[in-house]
């Protein structure tokens, strides 16, 4: 792995993390290359227009607003050179409220992306996904009690 790609690997992910904060789905949709594909946990590829995924992130970021999540942490946990353009990259994902006296994890995901140089920039080209369903309906369900 060279030095110089995981660099801009992080620094991708850092500006990405910045504008899911910021609740910025268009700009968030700049980071990719469309269509992009999405691999399901249960094995089914979707090929996604940018329309579409401006529409499902808007839809994440409600829910984020409604579990309380205001700061984000994202931590690279892996990058894989598929080639000399293309790498497999793994994050763990923290989203936190620090609206109180101690930061709360709402809720954690690992997700691997599919990053390439396109042009003289990295763009992520495709997102494989868990089944974070569960995950994000006991969150809800934890935040509805409150």
């Amino acid at each position: 792995m060279r030095k110089a790609r995981l660099e801009d690997i992080n620094k991708l992910f850092l500006e990405y993390r910045r504008l899911f904060e910021a609740r910025d789905a268009d700009n968030i949709a700049d980071f990719y290359r469309f269509p992009i594909h999405y691999y399901f946990s249960d094995g089914k590829k979707s090929e996604l227009s940018r329309d579409y995924f401006i529409g499902r992130v808007k839809k994440l970021l409600n829910l984020y607003t409604k579990l309380g999540v205001n700061q984000i942490v994202g931590a690279v946990t892996d990058v894989i050179e598929l080639n000399e353009n293309t790498s497999l990259a793994t994050l763990n994902w923290v989203l936190l409220n620090t609206s109180g006296d101690k930061p709360k994890q709402v809720y954690s995901a690992i997700t691997r992306y599919i990053v390439s140089e396109y042009g003289a920039e990295l763009r992520i080209d495709g997102l494989i996904g868990v089944d974070e369903t569960r995950k994000l309906k006991q969150s809800l369900n934890f935040y509805n009690r409150q």
